[in-house]
């Protein structure tokens, strides 16, 4: 039996590839899922249309949503928290100007990506021990069974589409127009090394016997009610109809002990914390990096030995365009990324650099009603002309460009569970680089036709971007610490790591479905 440790993306890819060669397949994972109160309300919304909705029930599912002054809080799905759920007791993490999360939910983070689905560029990769050809193959196969809305575009001479298995998603009203003063200036902004298209996301578009498709409610940031942005549960269910799958849940994992030919995974039960252990013949790791992390240091007994996550530094900036769009509080649209913009610039950086530009929601009005606040219809006017020109940046950069995260694996003898120690190492490079990029968008303003609003920047902590790893990064000729081309760490013959834990840098596109090529790359070969 092959056990695979965690069901959110680098999980059931490992799994799909696996069960598809045949071989005898069992996820064990933590497992937690929505309350069944709010499970009931998305299910009862799923059944109507959005003019059919209760208010009650749209606002049960909204409560706790926000933007703040520091940026958005923590992101919840139809109001709840549990993709964050028991993580204090069972990965105990002291954070110093880091802020990360691990999940022990039903399909992890996934629950709450933005579902963004770029691939890699080679040059990005360039010092990893594999290249893109190794994993086209793979972002096919996983484009195969994951939902994918995409338009054809200039993205794709550099971005390739892995195959026709995908969808249009409508953009917004602002969006087209964004686009299109884009391209009425594309070979200026081209040359000064801008590269634009229409977002690509995992969402199906297209309704069946179950819902009415994408309707464009308004509501992807707290939860879509038809379940059509891409959450592994569902990839989960399709292997669950398979003979050689099995899933249990409710089990966390401790530590991983190979012997023999074999391996044997420490583990207990998450209801009764009784000792549970499991005799694998592989196991493959798929927790996330935190989790994962921990399972390993905690395998190898490497206690108080300092490694070092990888990041990829995030950033939120507002824009403002010159060209107001009316009518967008009462548009129908979806409110993940619209749009892509890669930036290329040696001046700034040898890699790519990301950023997600993200129209109107309903957030952005909510936060202006609360600085207002009963003055608010005084400002209806003003509001709707701002709101009509105003964009939100979500930045990335490259990890070369970014701080790292040390960690490290502290054993305290008065509780059951060690804990991981979090700190940021700063680099000199990401407030300039940012900065350059600011620079670089007041340059060509009059070809974006807007302005970004630097004095709004928010520069987020370490690890905040959920884009980490590398801390077991793969080489040709590991070392202590370090994994094959394959995500065996040195001295494991049948452990293999298939999140981004054994990435050797982290680069700023989205890193999802490369998790997920690269999981069911190694399970492929494996």
């Amino acid at each position: 039996m092959r056990y695979i440790i965690g069901s959110g993306p680098a999980g059931v890819a490992c799994a799909y590839a696996l069960v598809q060669k045949g071989l005898d397949v069992t996820i064990i994972d933590a497992g937690l899922e929505l309350e069944p109160q709010r499970r009931e309300v998305v299910e009862q919304l799923s059944r109507n249309q959005p003019q059919e909705w209760d208010a009650a029930r749209l606002n049960f599912i909204r409560k706790g949503m926000a933007i703040e002054s520091k940026g958005v809080p923590l992101k919840l799905i139809y109001g709840s928290d549990f993709p964050y759920r028991e993580t204090d007791k069972y990965i105990p993490i002291v954070q110093a100007g880091v802020e990360s999360n691990p999940s022990l939910a039903k399909a992890g983070l996934s629950n709450v990506w933005g579902a963004g689905v770029l691939p890699f560029l080679q040059s990005d990769i360039a010092q990893w021990p594999i290249a893109i050809a190794d994993l086209a193959p793979h972002y096919e196969s996983v484009l195969s069974f994951m939902p994918f809305s995409a338009i054809k575009d200039d993205l794709e001479s550099l971005f390739p589409l892995y195959g026709s298995n995908y969808q249009k998603l409508c953009p917004s009203k602002q969006a087209v127009a964004l686009i299109e003063d884009l391209k009425l200036n594309q070979n200026r902004l081209e040359a000064q090394g801008f590269k634009f298209g229409y977002s690509r996301l995992a969402i199906r578009t297209q309704p069946n016997a179950n819902d009415f498709g994408c309707v464009y409610c308004g509501l992807c940031m707290y939860g879509c009610p038809y379940g059509l942005i891409y959450n592994t549960s569902s990839t989960l269910e399709q292997l669950k109809q398979a003979k050689n799958f099995n899933y249990i849940k409710d089990v966390v994992v401790e530590k991983i002990v190979e012997s023999n030919g074999s391996a044997r995974i420490v583990a207990r039960s998450r209801i009764t914390d009784e000792s549970l252990n499991f005799e694998a013949e592989k196991v493959y790791l798929a927790c996330g990096v935190l989790s994962t992390t921990k399972i390993m240091l905690e395998s190898l007994q490497a206690y108080d030995r300092v490694l070092s996550i990888k990041d990829s530094q995030y950033f939120l900036l507002p824009f403002l365009r010159y060209r107001n769009i009316k009518g967008v509080v009462n548009e129908k649209l979806h409110t993940l990324a619209q749009v892509f913009i890669e930036l290329f610039d040696k001046s700034l950086s040898e890699h790519t650099i990301h950023l997600g530009i993200y129209t109107y929601n309903d957030l952005y009005l909510s936060f202006i009603q609360k600085i207002v606040g009963p003055l608010y219809p005084l400002f209806k006017i003003p509001t709707e002309e701002l709101l009509g020109r105003l964009m939100v940046i979500q930045g990335y950069l490259h990890s070369d460009l970014s701080p790292t995260i040390s960690v490290r694996l502290e054993k305290n003898s008065s509780e059951s569970t060690s804990k991981l120690i979090l700190s940021v190492n700063q680099n000199n490079l990401t407030r300039k680089v940012i900065r350059g990029v600011i620079a670089k968008l007041l340059s060509q303003q009059k070809y974006l036709k807007g302005i970004p609003i630097p004095q709004l920047l928010r520069i987020a902590k370490a690890g905040r971007s959920f884009h980490s790893g590398g801390v077991f990064p793969m080489r040709l000729n590991p070392s202590d610490f370090e994994s094959d081309i394959l995500g065996r760490p040195l001295g494991f013959q049948n452990v293999h790591i298939v999140d981004a834990t054994v990435f050797p840098s982290i680069p700023a596109t989205t890193i999802t479905l490369t998790v997920m090529a690269n999981a069911h790359r190694i399970a492929s070969n494996s």
